[in-house]
């Protein structure tokens, strides 16, 4: 059973000779290809291409199968040499990041939009003549008005209807003439403002309330746990799971790394099985892979537990710590 904490991979020529690759340590010559692992918690980490096939074959899998459009030719030959002989492709819905915030781009340089590609901010106007910063679990992205439009209405409709004085009148117009009446404002993201891994817990009483529906947990469920940060001050928050399965900025590899590192001495892995129907249906793009919970009771099953040692401390909920068990990369 092999398992990472990476939700995509990305191809790049290596522009210098300075960086490390992640897995082995070795510097990364200057003209090589190398690949981009975008993790679903923390900084992107560069890797050899032979690496990021040890270190993430099923996302590499994935590409090679695919036959990736925004892998070239020669990379994707490169590191299809590398597969272990037993890898399985990644779910397509993995890559399938959605965007959880937009926010005005005052800088003045231009640069390609990332999804039309033509320079951005370009023609003076609402629809090109801005530029519009976007955020994802992946990354940050850089799209014109009408882009980000056409990609995330609910978002643009928040926007017009909080009427930020950080947004242009001609912008919040435009994003208010197309989507008033036809979409729903997205809500902000239960998970702002907070940080670290999310751990999944028994409720050990019924006074906490869901930070998505705002319903009592009862004691005895399943929930999600995070650390919201206010300032300096840390306060945890909770979730129920198929509160969480719900929101918009919802990834399998967040209930993955739950399951990786749950206590099994308080969950059961029949509490595991009865996730199935809490979780969100499988998406029809995912048609070559296991479903999200057979996924997740193998990875209840693979992953030792060990015994903690006397008067050690584990990891708080706010460090973006991913501790994998030895053997996860390479058995």
């Amino acid at each position: 059973m092999r398992w990472n904490p990476y939700i995509d991979l990305r191809a790049e020529r290596s522009r210098a000779a300075r960086a490390t690759c992640k897995e082995c340590g070795v510097a990364i010559e200057k003209g090589s290809w190398r690949a981009q692992a975008v993790p679903i918690l923390g900084k992107p980490e560069l890797l050899h291409l032979d690496c990021a096939a040890q270190r993430a074959p099923d996302l590499a899998k994935r590409k090679v199968v695919d036959e990736a459009r925004d892998w070239p030719p020669e990379a994707l030959a490169e590191i299809a040499r590398f597969l272990p002989a037993d890898a399985h492709p990644a779910p397509r819905s993995y890559q399938r990041t959605p965007l959880t915030g937009l926010s005005y781009g005052k800088d003045a340089y231009s640069k390609p939009c990332d999804y039309c590609g033509v320079e951005c901010p370009g023609e003076p106007g609402p629809t090109h003549g801005h530029a519009v910063r976007a955020f994802s679990l992946s990354g940050e992205y850089r799209f014109h008005p009408v882009c980000a439009l056409e990609l995330a209405p609910g978002l643009a409709l928040r926007v017009a209807l909080e009427d930020s004085e950080r947004w242009p009148a001609e912008v919040k117009a435009l994003f208010k003439a197309a989507c008033e009446g036809k979409v729903r404002p997205t809500p902000r993201s239960p998970w702002r403002d907070t940080a670290g891994i999310p751990k999944l817990h028994v409720s050990p009483s019924g006074r906490a309330a869901c930070r998505y529906c705002r319903e009592k947990i009862g004691k005895g469920e399943l929930r999600l746990g995070r650390e919201q940060l206010y300032g300096m001050r840390r306060s945890p928050v909770y979730f129920h799971v198929r509160c969480f399965c719900r929101s918009d900025d919802f990834h399998p590899k967040w209930l993955e790394l739950a399951v990786v590192r749950v206590d099994r001495a308080e969950v059961a892995r029949g509490r595991i099985e009865a996730l199935g129907a809490e979780l969100p249906p499988t998406p029809e793009e995912d048609d070559d892979v296991p479903p999200l919970l057979e996924r997740l009771l193998a990875l209840y099953d693979a992953v030792p537990q060990p015994a903690p040692e006397e008067g050690s401390e584990g990891p708080r909920l706010t460090e973006n710590v991913v501790e994998i068990p030895r053997g996860f990369f390479t058995s």
